[in-house]
C-alpha cells in the first residue's frame, strides 16, 4: 500500500488527431480500470490539449511521463505500471 497522499494525474490528449486516433475510446478504458481496481480518488484523470505530439499519438501523460501510440493492448500495462500498489 502506498503511503502517496496525491493523486496521480493522467493527462490524456485531447487535441483532434489524439482523439480521433484513440484516446476517445482509451478515456472508456481508462475510466473502467481506474473503478476496477478502486483507484477513485487516488488517480485524477484530466485532458489537455495538442502538445505537438501528434504524430506519435494517441499520446498520455501519467505523472510527467508522456506514452505514445496509445491502444488498448498497451494501456493497461502502462496503467499497471503506473498505478499499481496505488490501491
Amino acid at each position: 500500500m502506498s503511503d502517496r497522499k496525491e493523486p496521480i494525474e493522467l493527462a490524456i490528449c485531447m487535441g483532434s488527431s489524439c482523439f480521433s486516433r484513440g484516446n476517445k475510446r482509451n478515456i472508456a478504458l481508462i475510466r473502467d480500470y481506474i473503478e476496477r481496481h478502486g483507484l477513485c480518488g487516488k488517480v485524477l484523470l484530466k485532458g489537455h490539449l495538442c502538445e505537438g505530439l501528434c504524430k506519435d499519438g494517441p499520446n498520455l501523460t501519467a505523472d510527467g511521463d508522456i506514452f505514445s501510440l496509445l491502444n488498448s493492448d498497451n494501456l493497461e500495462f502502462i496503467l499497471d505500471e503506473h498505478l499499481k500498489g496505488k490501491q
